[in-house]
């Protein structure tokens, strides 16, 4: 390479400057992220920049959108339990049952949050 050329190509990596380098980050449960309320879509995933409640340390991070679905479902149903406790005590053996089926469907949802909505990479 002649000293022109060579003069020419400093010149020109000077004058654009430096170029940027590009890190694509893979976005899952669990990876952190700046803009809380941000949102995204991977493949046919929706993810929101919150805190995962199974997710430690807490801070920002990508959620499935699912994940806190799940996670506003099981707290309502966990406020409101006791009160389906009190008017299934009023129809005997058989409110006795749906309440078991609501126990158990309520520990399934939180196992499922756990295991597969929240858990860190999904």
């Amino acid at each position: 390479m002649s000293k022109f050329k060579f003069v020419v190509f400093i010149l020109i990596i000077t004058l654009t400057g430096p170029l940027p380098i590009v890190s694509a980050q893979k976005i899952s449960n669990g990876v952190v992220c700046s803009k809380p309320g941000a949102t995204t879509k991977v493949g046919a995933k929706f993810y929101r920049c919150s805190k995962n409640p199974y997710v430690k340390p807490t801070q920002n991070t990508w959620t499935l959108r699912g994940c806190l679905t799940a996670q506003a479902l099981w707290k309502d149903a966990k406020e409101q339990y006791g009160d389906w406790v009190d008017l299934a005590k009023l129809a005997g053996a058989e409110g006795q049952k749906t309440i078991d089926e609501l126990q158990a469907s309520i520990s399934s949802l939180e196992d499922t949050m756990k295991n597969v909505a929240c858990k860190r990479g999904a």
